[in-house]
């Protein structure tokens, strides 16, 4: 299994956090049983970019997960592109197959790619929640519902390491929500 993802927004909306907390997913935790019934180990390189201001601009994590191992660490062309942004849609909507599946907030872009899309609210589900900091924790939990790359709980041990103590029911609480939303994207596919 090769998997390739490309997370985007602008700066401040936790796109670069995304990409951390799913490759520790992949390269720590997640230990699928091979043939053997020995655990097999997943390889996982996480890229970032960003533009100069520190919160607005874009923002861009990409990362690659292999059972092989990776000798280039750049995402060329996404299986997964996730859009957070009207200005991300622009700038990376055209850097995918023709089979990429494509993950928006339709809430935060405008535009309807033709493509196998998935549409998730995660901003507005965050807002429901009581803060939007949380809408990234969202979408990485419909990306993971709709990929299946990791499994649930490894995601949910790396982004525990990743984030304060204090915040761990709040985040556990946004992935269950991104988990039903992608759920309910998987189930709408091609009815929107």
């Amino acid at each position: 299994m090769d998997r390739q993802i490309r997370f985007s927004g602008f700066g401040g909306q936790g796109v670069i956090l995304m990409g951390i907390v799913l490759a520790r997913a992949a390269a720590l935790y997640d230990r699928p049983s091979g043939e053997d019934g020995r655990p097999r180990l997943k390889n996982a390189i996480q890229t970032q970019s960003y533009g100069p201001s520190a919160r607005g601009g874009h923002s861009k994590c990409d990362v690659k997960i292999s059972e092989q191992e990776m000798l280039y660490p750049f995402v060329e062309t996404p299986d997964y592109l996730v859009i957070m942004s009207q200005q991300a849609f622009t700038k990376y909507i055209n850097e995918r197959r023709p089979d990429t599946k494509v993950v928006i907030d339709p809430d935060m872009v405008l535009e309807r790619p033709k493509a196998d899309l998935y549409l998730v609210p995660a901003t507005r589900a965050a807002e429901d929640m009581g803060t939007r900091i949380v809408a990234n924790i969202i979408m990485l939990g419909a990306l993971r519902q709709i990929s299946d790359v990791v499994s649930c709980e490894a995601l949910e041990k790396a982004l525990l390491d990743a984030v304060p103590k204090a915040t761990h029911d709040l985040n556990k609480n946004a992935l269950l929500v991104g988990t039903k939303l992608g759920q309910d994207a998987l189930d709408r596919r091609g009815k929107d």
